[in-house]
């Protein structure tokens, strides 16, 4: 890439970058982590919906522990890894919903649109995908953004555009791109001392309605089934928080863990998991990464510690934080047993994921990420799901 064109695509990528963030006007929601407290403090819903019901308390599986690393590479192929762009172009990368493309932010040129970018798995020359910065639904429909502070959805193939009563905010499209849900809080400062609201639409803004209301934490995600939701928060502002399934249909709560400085709550692609972090919480052997059931039944601590994604139903990909090693590597943890798996040998394959700056394809078996070598996209092809 010459001078000229990094003078041109580095302001632009900027730019874009901070259109993109004003999608999210609330913070990112928190992860939750920690065993269940027995006896939980009534939790404050909306419209005299029942309480959450916490099961009792279970001791935390002790995984299975890991060496850190494999001492030497074995005779075995390393997964097949290889540059899908080229000039140190992107940012942000993302899959198009049927896994054939990757899409990014880039402004290739001065003369070219800045936007949304795609590139086939195959590699290729990058085609142009929409001006339009914000929130795609999963079927790739539909395109949600902020504009003039109201929440703006779009059907990209029709040009056909409504607001939905987000007010600005960041929202969520439900696994069938049917439903939204967005969160208010009362206030932007003291993140766990604030009170917010969580509510749903339908995607065309019809039936707006208020589904639950916490002190602190918020909205965290969609369950897979469309008609829960994962959400975080205290009844009190001395209570303990929690993570929790609320039910749309009755607004009935519940609850999945308690503990403090619960984050980055994600749920499995069944259902039947949550994976979270637990960090400065005081308590260093509860500090770290958590799997629990999603009907509260069971809590254990992975003995590894980074980013993670859901792979399958019971298959957390990980990507641990090791300052001494020269390559990220993955592993993947059997959310059953708590044994991790090593996919990736960082003496076989060798990368570096600029800031954190990846994804997981919808089918689980490659990751797209930005190389800290070079700035380009690169993909990683996985080794089979066991």
């Amino acid at each position: 890439m010459t001078d000229l064109e990094l003078k041109v695509r580095l302001p632009a990528i900027g730019a874009l970058m901070a259109l993109l963030a004003a999608c999210a006007s609330e913070p990112p929601l928190p992860t939750p982590v920690s065993p269940i407290a027995t006896t939980p403090a009534p939790i404050e819903t909306v419209a005299g919906a029942p309480v959450a019901v916490f099961p009792p308390e279970t001791p935390a599986v002790t995984p299975t522990t890991l060496s850190f690393i494999t001492p030497a590479p074995t005779p075995t192929p390393g997964p097949s890894l290889r540059a899908l762009t080229d000039g140190g172009c992107c940012t942000q990368p993302f899959w198009s919903p049927d896994g054939s493309q990757v899409w990014f932010i880039d402004k290739p040129g001065e003369t070219q649109p800045g936007g949304v970018w795609g590139v086939s798995i195959q590699g290729g020359e990058p085609q142009f995908i929409t001006d339009k910065l914000g929130v795609f639904s999963p079927n790739g429909a539909l395109i949600a953004y902020p504009e003039a502070g109201q929440t703006i959805i779009e059907r990209p193939a029709t040009g056909e555009r409504w607001a939905v009563p987000a007010g600005g905010r960041a929202i969520l499209f439900s696994p069938d791109s049917s439903l939204v849900a967005w969160q208010e809080a009362s206030s932007s400062a003291n993140f766990d001392r604030r009170l917010v609201e969580i509510w749903v639409s339908g995607s065309d803004g019809r039936n707006a309605r208020k589904v639950a209301q916490v002190i602190g934490g918020g909205l965290a995600g969609w369950f897979p089934d469309g008609i829960r939701l994962l959400i975080s928060g205290r009844e009190t502002f001395d209570s303990e928080p929690f993570l929790a399934a609320v039910n749309l249909s009755d607004g009935a709560l519940t609850g999945i863990v308690r503990g403090t400085n619960l984050r980055g709550a994600l749920v499995s692609p069944g259902g039947g998991w949550v994976a979270y972090q637990v960090t400065f919480s005081g308590n260093l052997s509860r500090d770290g990464l958590w799997i629990a059931r999603t009907d509260g039944s069971r809590a254990q601590k992975v003995r590894a510690f980074g980013a993670y994604r859901w792979r399958a139903e019971g298959r957390l990909l990980i990507v641990p934080l090791e300052l001494n090693l020269g390559s990220h590597r993955l592993l993947e943890a059997d959310a059953e047993t708590g044994e991790l798996r090593e996919l990736t040998n960082p003496y076989q394959t060798t990368f570096r994921i600029a800031a954190g700056d990846w994804s997981l394809s919808p089918d689980g078996n490659r990751i797209v990420f930005v190389n800290a070598a070079d700035r380009n996209l690169w993909l990683l092809e996985l080794p089979p799901v066991r």
